[in-house]
């Protein structure tokens, strides 16, 4: 190749991770751009796209080639109709997030079974008070929807604390050594039912929008809490509001929300059992470096002529 490809890289790193990238494709033109600040111009300009391009000016973007989310989640970007040609490669970051979510996701665990979101309300009063409902994680059971990566990581995490683990898959392969009961979209009920802890690890398709609604969320336990690490539109917000607020769901937390920035309208931000962080359960130097890596093993695949053998590609079709 006697000329590299326009490479627009439209995602926050370290200027050692743009130097691996130059290092793989040192031909190659690249733009730097802050996601926001993203024109129509630089999409149409790009062959690659290292970042979320915006959907509604992909239509134009007739030189694009590959797009690489550094979101393990492709929602938004599946559809066809959105691209200038059929051709356009669409990865995505899965297997980077797997370590910081689930320990996001445990922090939240912890968090509740420890009653440390009411501790640090009283640190900020100065007020001194045992409370007697703290609990264990030991010997609770974990319904974990979701065993791909980060449902992967959060299982085996809480066979080391000693809890019970079901999972839910689209598809019921085998058993993995690490989930006590696994289950198809048919055992959703009964996980649900059984959980003391329910943790959403999902993609966004059109299966699983709104896939937890009234019905579901009064399949829990009164005493039970809901975590969502997935996607927002998993769950009917309202619905969930209305659980929490009538006291049929013991708390919540949340890191995806159906609009993102949470409005400052929501009920939930004055909720003393919802613990709020704004979608950063992925965000760590080393998520950076993961994601980065897979875009370089990919961007030398494509520079060899080797499409076929890159990974993460999205089916489009399945929407993950």
């Amino acid at each position: 190749m006697t000329q590299g490809p326009n490479i627009l890289i439209a995602y926050q790193m370290g200027n050692q991770h743009v130097a691996n990238i130059v290092e793989i494709a040192p031909k190659a033109s690249l733009r730097l751009k802050p996601r926001q600040a993203v024109i129509q111009e630089d999409v149409v300009w790009a062959e690659i796209f290292f970042g979320w391009p915006p959907t509604e000016l992909l239509k134009e973007a007739q030189h694009l080639s590959w797009v690489h989310l550094p979101s393990a989640g492709a929602d938004g970007y599946t559809n066809p109709e959105i691209y200038a040609h059929p051709d356009v490669i669409l990865t995505n970051s899965s297997g980077v997030y797997g370590i910081p979510m689930a320990e996001h996701a445990f922090s939240m665990m912890l968090a509740f079974s420890r009653t440390l979101h009411t501790y640090i309300r009283f640190q900020q009063d100065r007020h001194w008070e045992k409370l007697p409902v703290s609990g264990e994680l030991y010997g609770k059971t974990l319904g974990i929807l979701g065993l791909g990566d980060i449902g992967t990581e959060i299982a085996l995490r809480a066979k080391a604390f000693g809890m019970q683990v079901w999972a839910l898959k689209r598809r019921v392969a085998a058993k993995p050594d690490y989930v006590d009961e696994l289950v198809g979209p048919a055992g959703l009920r009964d996980l649900m039912g059984v959980s003391d802890y329910v943790v959403i690890a999902l993609p966004l398709t059109a299966e699983t929008t709104r896939l937890i609604g009234e019905q579901e969320l009064g399949w829990m336990r009164s005493h039970a809490v809901l975590i969502n690490v997935g996607r927002g539109p998993i769950v009917d917000e309202q619905a969930l509001i209305k659980a929490l607020q009538e006291g049929r769901l013991a708390g919540a937390g949340l890191d995806v929300f159906e609009e993102e920035p949470l409005p400052q309208a929501s009920p939930l931000w004055e909720m003393p059992n919802v613990i709020i962080t704004p979608h950063s359960g992925g965000v760590t130097p080393e998520s950076a470096r993961r994601t980065t890596e897979i875009f370089c093993l990919n961007l030398k695949l494509w520079l060899d002529g080797r499409k076929e053998e890159m990974i993460n590609v999205v089916d489009m079709e399945v929407g993950y």
